[in-house]
């Protein structure tokens, strides 16, 4: 396997993903021809990816579409809104829509879960920067709409090509977890060829030890900012970090899915939780319980500001930032990596 073709899909991916979010607003304001500059870039570093250079296996999965009379709770309205905006607007671009998480299995926490998805965009999208562009303004209109779930979101909608399908890495979404799925695009039957990404996943685990090793030393999680202020430890600016917060406890609860990758074992996050249990001391597993009864605590609309509420300090307790280290320093001591 060519690990420059392994790096480029990376790179390229990550273009693709900045480009169609919210976050690349800072473009807004340049001439229109950037745009379409950025969107060639993406098109012609997807044409120098070469699916042959990898060793694949293939996998399909039929996703069953989004049942509108299990989501009739109001919490869920958006998530039909969404639905019904991307067959309307966004059926020419892409070639599938696939909700997953805890708003598929239905086993969501309102306020505090996810709008977790992957949209695949079709090879002529890819090639026509004009209808990137256009695609680009769609999505971006989804993220606001993301928005009336959970204020505090720290993702947005995962986007990949039709060629990344070709060499699909478990690192996007385990192939296992596609049938737990919906398609908000109506049936779909996806097929594709998965590659060995097992040395991403060890990568991936290794880059979030370097930022909890990192915020324990210094008192600060320095990502994920919020309007360019940080987390800092014990609570010292609680009152700016909940969107940080969120996403600080999002990663701890995913390490466990994380470690069992590693191991081999794609399993679901409730799945990873307990096989992991088994595996790590008590006294560090703590914090993914905490974490686990903060989620389960949430009420919706706790806090549309962005301080986190007496009742979350109450279950999370300080030195959060040394527990976190202290829980993933032991699972890469147990990983060997």
């Amino acid at each position: 396997m060519s690990r420059n073709q392994i790096n480029l899909q990376k790179s390229s991916n990550s273009l693709l993903n900045w480009f169609l979010h919210t976050k690349s607003g800072c473009i807004d304001s340049e001439p229109f021809f950037v745009k379409e500059m950025i969107a060639r870039s993406v098109s012609s570093s997807y044409k120098c990816l070469n699916p042959s250079d990898f060793s694949t296996h293939s996998f399909r999965s039929s996703i069953d579409k989004i049942d509108y009379e299990k989501y009739k709770d109001p919490f869920l309205k958006p998530v039909l809104e969404i639905s019904d905006f991307i067959r309307q607007n966004a059926h020419y671009y892409l070639k599938g829509f696939i909700l997953h998480g805890s708003l598929a299995t239905l086993d969501y926490v309102p306020g505090w879960s996810d709008f977790d998805s992957i949209a695949i965009i079709r090879d002529g999208t890819l090639d026509d920067a004009s209808e990137m562009i256009r695609l680009r303004s769609i999505c971006q209109a989804i993220e606001n709409m993301i928005k009336n779930l959970d204020n505090h979101q720290h993702h947005g909608i995962h986007f990949i090509a039709e060629k990344d399908l070709l060499m699909y890495p478990d690192l996007y979404l385990p192939t296992s977890l596609f049938e737990q799925s919906v398609s908000l695009l109506g049936e779909f039957d996806l097929f594709g060829h998965k590659r060995d990404s097992s040395q991403e996943q060890i990568d991936r685990f290794n880059s979030i030890y370097k930022t909890l090793e990192r915020a324990f030393g210094s008192g600060t999680l320095q990502h994920h900012a919020y309007e360019g202020v940080y987390m800092m430890d014990n609570f010292r600016n609680y009152k700016n970090s909940m969107y940080q917060m969120k996403y600080f406890m999002s990663v701890i609860c995913l390490l466990p899915s994380y470690f069992m990758n590693i191991r081999g074992e794609y399993l679901t996050k409730p799945e990873s939780i307990e096989a992991c249990r088994k595996v790590i001391s008590k006294e560090n597993f703590e914090i993914v319980d905490v974490s686990s009864m903060l989620r389960a605590g949430w009420k919706a609309n706790l806090s549309l500001s962005n301080e986190i509420p007496d009742s979350a300090m109450k279950i999370i307790g300080e030195n959060y930032f040394l527990r976190g280290y202290n829980l993933i320093k032991e699972m890469k001591s147990i990983l060997g990596i």
